[in-house]
């Protein structure tokens, strides 16, 4: 895949996502945890941790990035939106 390639795939999966309510945001986060680690799943959960960032801001992303639940796992993004 050429640079242009990736670039129209990166801004046609961006405006996917955007077009996402908060909950399928939270639960397509959701979906890819405990998954075998790939290239292919860092770059779908970068893409979707960028549009978690944009709507949350840099406070309260930062805060769901470092929280934990009971289980010392991360908690569904979902409790961080108002």
């Amino acid at each position: 895949m050429n640079a242009t390639t990736r670039e129209q795939a990166e801004t046609k999966v961006a405006a996917m996502a955007a077009n996402l309510n908060d909950e399928a945001l939270c639960l397509a986060w959701m979906a890819t945890e405990d998954k075998p680690a790939t290239k292919e799943l860092a770059i779908v959960r970068g893409w979707l941790m960028d549009e978690l960032h944009r709507r949350l801001g840099d406070d309260l992303f930062d805060e769901w990035l470092m929280a934990v639940d009971e289980n010392g796992d991360a908690p569904n993004p979902l409790a961080f939106f108002a």
